[in-house]
């Protein structure tokens, strides 16, 4: 078993998730990583490492891996729970709808072993109210982001558009 591992896909589509998550007694093992933002490339490529160290160590179990960036999946993270902050890993089985979240720190020991808990049993899991909804999102092209820069008018900042506005006028 050699060569280079295929990297992690990122879950931009209900395509995406289905092609890598359904199937019985398959696990999909999603990470929501911080946004683009808050961690920069660098450190979402760390986090991505973080993750393919892991999907090495379960080659050829029924785990498979996606990533995708917090807040970007609103339904699927309100419905597995992903809701206390990034980086956040769940384990989904589609088949069984049931679901159970890490709730240790990211690294790469605690995610390894939470998914021998997960194999294990030893991971109390949950039943998702639905089947989440994965809204299709454009893929990370590996550059960090360009900060957002809003034009916000002088009158604003300074508190006179309204004076400006009516130029006296009635």
């Amino acid at each position: 078993r050699s060569g280079v591992p295929k990297p992690i896909p990122e879950l931009t589509s209900e395509q995406v998730l289905q092609e890598n998550c359904a199937g019985q007694n398959h696990i999909c093992v999603l990470a929501a990583l911080p946004h683009i933002l808050d961690s920069g490339a660098e450190g979402r490529k760390a986090y991505q490492e973080t993750l393919a160290k892991v999907a090495r160590s379960f080659r050829g179990s029924a785990f498979s891996f996606l990533w995708f960036e917090g807040t970007s999946q609103p339904d699927l993270e309100q419905v597995l729970d992903l809701t206390f902050g990034f980086p956040a890993v769940a384990a989904f089985s589609m088949d069984k709808e049931a679901f159970v979240v890490m709730r240790t720190s990211y690294n790469e020991k605690n995610v390894a072993s939470f998914l021998h808990g997960v194999t294990s049993g030893r991971q109390p899991t949950a039943k998702v109210s639905a089947m989440p909804k994965v809204v299709t999102t454009v893929p990370w092209d590996g550059n960090d982001a360009a900060p957002i820069e809003e034009e916000i008018p002088l009158c604003e900042i300074m508190g006179n558009c309204d004076e400006e506005a009516g130029n006296g006028e009635l």
